[in-house]
């Protein structure tokens, strides 16, 4: 067995030695950009997806959100629960927040939305709101009759759905909003923009106003506390630390929020499979016709291969070696191309996209599943024609027939 595998890694070795290298030069040139083809979408698609886990947990959850029990309509003594939340090492800040949809109107358009009572100094160390107010300011606690609005509530500055919106509100412009049946002016103090069309499609008033519309009497109601925590903690070990403080109210993560990421991952990822099977229908080809094409040549070859005593299959093998010594070069300059040159540019350099700056993600799990199936792609593509072929008669191969 040794023996065979020996002559057959020589003979590949042979044949691509003596052969054309422009034609070898090219074959391993075309796998090598399938390769990065088959990575960079995956790539790109996981620096999607990171980067909406990112702005749902900067600009809209927190990492863990708490709700009220099961048939409850309102967290009881929310100052107190904070507290005890933010006794944790690993808790940075927690909000209490009371939340309702609402009907914006602004002349002659109405849309709905949901609309956020919120402290302003508390929310500042939950999410980055503050920060993304691109007109305008944010609340402050003083604050009554005044709103932020989302881009997507308000229009313009980029927004995504603008026929959905009010059609471009401007700071200092008044709107009404309806809650509960309750119908307040409120002057437009700010207008942010993250850039994550479901925080974009908010708003945001003081807890007093929120609490008068609703008609909240106790002011140490909350119909969610939003918690955020240190980078690089795990989600749901903060659960479990929140449980074992004897909290009894709905303890959730972010990720059960991100029901619409998934769908739009999902949708992401069809497109990635769908192209990968392309890449790899490529890869067959170009591996069966370079493949083919030495074999045609060297018909005579073969057939003195043959007469001499060497094995069918050990030919056959020498060719599938061939065809894996290419994708091995191709997957190999791929993945440096990868992991030490479009990677660490996108880091440095990253790309502007309509979430904002965004980065590629090499998963080498992943890399490493694609090579895998390169390497099957181009085995199978060089079985088939040296296979075909090396059942030939012994003088038909000799003959060149």
């Amino acid at each position: 067995m040794l023996e065979k595998a020996k002559v057959s890694f020589f003979l590949a070795s042979r044949s691509i030695t003596r052969g054309n290298k422009g034609i070898t030069i090219f074959t391993v040139f075309v796998l090598t950009l399938i390769f990065i083809q088959l990575v960079l979408f995956s790539s790109i698609l996981a620096g999607v997806t990171l980067k909406f886990n990112e702005l749902m947990v900067d600009y809209q959850t927190g990492n863990v959100v708490i709700e009220p029990k099961e048939e409850e309509h309102y967290i009881e003594d929310a100052s107190a629960l904070q507290k005890k939340i933010e006794s944790l090492p690993q808790v940075v800040g927690t909000s209490a927040r009371l939340k309702t949809t609402g009907t914006f109107r602004y002349k002659e358009k109405e849309i709905g939305g949901t609309v956020y009572g919120i402290d302003p100094a508390d929310e500042a160390f939950v999410t980055g709101l503050e920060g993304a107010v691109i007109s305008g300011e944010f609340l402050s606690r003083p604050d009554r009759g005044e709103i932020i609005l989302g881009r997507e509530v308000s229009g313009g500055y980029g927004a995504l759905m603008e026929s959905r919106s009010l059609g471009g509100v401007e700071v200092g412009d008044t709107i009404e909003l309806t809650i509960s049946g309750k119908t307040k002016e409120f002057r437009v103090k700010g207008i942010y923009s993250t850039l994550f069309f479901m925080a974009d499609a908010g708003a945001y008033i003081s807890r007093a106003d929120m609490e008068e519309m609703l008609g909240v009497e106790n002011e140490d109601y909350a119909q969610e506390i939003a918690v955020k925590t240190t980078p690089g903690t795990d989600e749901y070990e903060t659960r479990t630390a929140l449980l074992s403080l004897g909290i009894k109210e709905n303890i959730r993560t972010w990720h059960e929020f991100a029901g619409i990421l998934r769908l739009i991952e999902n949708t992401l990822g069809l497109v990635r499979n769908i192209m990968n099977a392309i890449g790899l229908l490529i890869a067959f080809v170009i591996i069966f016709v370079v493949i083919y094409v030495n074999i045609v040549n060297k018909k005579r070859q073969i057939g003195v291969q043959k007469a001499i005593g060497i094995e069918q299959n050990v030919i056959v093998a020498s060719f599938v070696l061939q065809a894996m010594l290419y994708a091995g070069t191709g997957i190999i300059l791929g993945y440096a191309f990868m992991r030490f040159g479009l990677v660490p540019y996108t880091v440095s350099h990253p790309l502007q996209v309509p979430l904002g700056a965004m980065s590629l993600k090499l998963d080498d799990a992943e890399a490493i599943d694609r090579a895998i199936l390169l390497f099957l792609a181009s085995i199978i593509g060089s079985v088939i024609p040296a296979y075909k072929l090396a059942q030939k008669d012994l003088l038909d191969l000799i003959w060149g027939k």
